[in-house]
Formats: structure tokens, sequence, C-alpha cells
């Protein structure tokens, strides 16, 4: 689901994110990075693996809202704009690209003082399940754990 990648001499979070087909936003949460980071040559960073992204892109229609987004596809609405990284209440305009779950993915975005067993509890599955189903856990503020049921 997930690989280790080098970090190679003018990579950015935006041009890494654009050849993953994901956002900057959801690399960065993947990483526990803020999307202004710049990175360091020769460091790892998790990516999504080639053959299966838990995420499907969307494109915003005229009249949608995050809170309306989110209802259709089962998550908070505050999941939904942390995904994205938005604000719950911030305007988002059509024809813009988000990101979605796709159907049977459920993603926790850690918060400060998270614990393995926390995250399990909260997806309802094992800290073993979790681990197998993301290579790299940090558990620092803003990663992004997958868990696909």
């Amino acid at each position: 689901m997930y690989n280790i990648y080098t970090v190679k001499t003018g990579d950015t979070l935006e041009n890494l994110a654009r050849r993953l087909g994901i956002t900057p936003e959801v690399l960065g949460a993947l990483n526990g990075l803020d999307i202004t980071t710049v990175l360091t040559p020769n460091t790892n960073i998790v990516v999504p693996s080639n053959n299966h992204t838990p995420f499907d892109k969307y494109i915003i229609q005229k009249g949608d809202t995050i809170y309306e987004i989110a209802r259709r596809h089962n998550i908070t609405a505050d999941a939904l704009a942390k995904l994205n990284g938005l604000e719950e209440d911030e305007y988002i305009y059509p024809n813009e690209e988000i990101i979605v779950p796709t159907k049977g993915i459920t993603f926790y975005i850690t918060e400060e003082n998270d614990t393995l067993n926390k995250v399990a509890n909260t997806l309802n599955t094992t800290p073993n399940n979790i681990a197998n189903q993301n290579q790299t856990i940090y558990l620092l503020e803003d990663q992004l754990i997958v868990y696909k049921k």
C-alpha cells in the first residue's frame, strides 16, 4: 500500500504529489510534514504505492460544500477538510479537485499524544492490522493512517 521513497535533489512535496496523483497536503500528512516543508535530498519519505491508492479524485461541482461531500462519502467534514489541507468552513470552488477515500477505506489523522492503541480503537481494529497496512507509523501530529476493512 505504501513505499519508501528517497528524496532527490529538486524534489518538492508539490512535484512528488503531482507525480503520484495525490495532493501535496496528503503527501505531507502521510509524513507528518507541513506542505511548506523543504525536502532534504537523501531522506526517506512514505509514498503511496502505484498499484493502489486509498483515495479517489473528486471534482467540486457548483453548490457542493465540504459538509455535503463528506456526508456522501461517509466521513466527517473535519476529516475531509484535513485530508485536503482545508479548513472545515473554507469556501470551495467548482472545478477544484479534492480527494475522498475510496469505498472500504477508513483513515485517521493523528493528533498530539496519540498511541497506536488509540488509533486502532478509533478504527475498530487491532494495532497489528494498522501496522500491517501502514509501512511506517511515526504517530506525529497530522500523520495520515489508512485502514482498509
